[in-house]
């Protein structure tokens, strides 16, 4: 066993340690799983041994699922290959010695004929050896990675899961998984299996992939009546006997439900009318506080707010947050008016079941009534926009050439739908008529209103004595005289 592979195997098990545990920050612990697939990746060019570089790959390969769920990124897992070897040329064989006791001349005549043919052979021998080819590598095999896994409660018609989780509400009937094995040759062995707590709860044997499907959908856990038991889980794809993908997910314990729900005109559940069971006069926003547990991803979430048992506003989501923790929803009021005065409730549902109803009331504003009046009518000849009379002789009395007249009044007290009624007359007989219904919010409840008498044709009006009466549902309130002299032709 190699040092390289050696240290490699430290970093690994503490690296698998660190993420069964949890014991580290997420964003420290993929980095340094980053970091050994790089350093695991480049030991390929040194590590000869095929089963240590197969246990690389696993590895690698292992924690790659890590980084994947961090990031939605798979790193490379591809060994380096093995770094070309130099190849040694093998020394030639040592020639034997002569024997000692063959004449000088034989043996310079025989060391001389031996040394040339020799030299020819190895010439030869040199000149005609093929040329020498270095060792290549043999080529890693892709590994298996799953490259998308995701667990829900149910699947789509097509078979993809519905609202992929890793939490799920107690009580869940089952659980489904959906995931895709990429660089995975055909019949090659695959399986999966769920575990909890360490110990195998659901598996499914060992079979050969398929030639054209690269996504499986299996039903990982199925529960009995009371749904599938609460817990952690891990679901592990294994190629070859070899961990290629891992999804982790948990089965809440305690059943979805709220409590401390407190109602409150001011934002924050400390505010100085937190929990009140009734407000003053001009809320603008009602605020509804409570705390939950047992909350799962893809569960509906219904809050609303009724008047007089009359729901005024409802809004549904669908939970994507934790499992347990507070809330706080806020009702403005419509068209950023204060509330109508009456008898409220907000209402929490989970799943389409009524969770708690709570009641409070809003208190009407205290105003002291008045009675609809319409106060003393002067006539003028025009009238300013703030009501104020132009041209308004003492003695009511107006020049033979008026063609206008202004009768200007007070009122207070007067409400939406309130029949008013102008009436003129000219000695004694009516001649003009003016009819309405009071819009407070074109005129308000109290203020300055005039009205105005004048001739069809745009005429002076014809000398004589002239009344204004002003009525409230057909009721007098006030009557004003006035004169328009006669034209007197002047004097020859």
């Amino acid at each position: 066993m190699s040092d390289v592979f050696d240290i490699l195997q430290d970093r690994y098990q503490a690296l698998v340690a660190r993420k069964q545990g949890e014991d580290d920050e997420e964003e420290g612990l993929v980095e340094d799983i980053r970091t050994f697939i790089i350093d695991a990746r480049q030991a390929g060019a040194s590590v000869a041994d095929l089963d240590e570089r197969s246990q690389l790959r696993a590895w690698m390969r292992f924690l790659a699922e890590a980084v994947y769920d961090a990031t939605d990124v798979y790193p490379d897992v591809t060994l380096e290959p093995l770094a070309r070897g130099q190849l040694t040329r093998p020394q030639p064989a040592q020639k034997p010695k002569p024997s000692p006791a063959l004449p000088l001349a034989w043996m310079l005549t025989g060391g001389a004929a031996v040394a040339i043919i020799a030299a020819g052979l190895f010439l030869i021998g040199w000149l005609s050896r093929p040329p020498e080819i270095e060792e290549e590598p043999p080529t890693p095999m892709p590994a298996p990675f799953v490259s998308y896994a995701a667990v829900g409660a149910e699947l789509e018609p097509g078979g993809t899961v519905r609202t992929p989780a890793d939490t799920f509400c107690r009580e869940t009937p089952e659980i489904v998984a959906e995931f895709a094995l990429e660089r995975i040759e055909p019949g090659t062995k695959w399986r999966w299996e769920v575990q909890r707590d360490g110990s195998v709860v659901a598996s499914q044997p060992a079979a050969p992939w398929g030639t054209e499907a690269q996504r499986a959908t299996v039903r990982a856990l199925t529960g009995g009546p009371d749904g599938v038991e609460p817990g952690q889980y891990d679901l592990r794809i294994i190629v070859d006997e070899q961990v290629v993908g891992m999804r982790s997910f948990q089965v809440l314990d305690v059943p979805s439900g709220v409590s401390d729900i407190q109602v409150s005109d001011v934002p924050g559940p400390d505010g100085p009318a937190a929990g009140a069971e009734a407000f003053e006069p001009g809320v603008r926003v009602i605020y509804l506080t409570y705390a939950f547990e047992g909350l799962c991803p893809g569960l509906e979430v219904s809050h609303a707010l009724h008047r007089e048992g009359e729901p005024v506003q409802e809004r549904v989501e669908v939970w994507d947050g934790g499992p347990q923790g507070r809330m706080q929803v806020a009702f403005p009021a419509p068209a950023d008016l204060p509330f109508p005065p009456g008898e409220y409730e907000t209402t929490i549902s989970i799943a389409g079941e009524e969770q708690v109803r709570v009641g409070f009331t809003i208190g009407a504003v205290e105003t002291e009534t008045v009675d609809p009046t319409f106060g003393d009518v002067t006539v003028a000849l025009g009238v300013q926009a703030d009501g104020t009379p132009i041209l308004a002789p003492a003695d009511n009395r107006f020049d033979w050439n008026t063609k206008v007249i202004y009768g200007i009044f007070d009122y207070v007290g007067m409400t939406d739908g309130l029949r008013w009624t102008a009436v003129w007359t000219r000695s004694g007989q009516e001649v003009a008529r003016e009819e309405n219904l009071w819009d407070v919010e074109l005129d308000g409840t109290e203020g300055t209103h005039w009205v105005t008498y004048q001739n069809e044709r745009g005429q002076v009006l014809p000398g004589g004595s002239y009344s204004v009466t002003l009525y409230i549902q057909n009721v007098a309130q006030r009557t004003a005289n006035f004169n328009v002299l006669y034209y007197v032709p002047p004097a020859e």
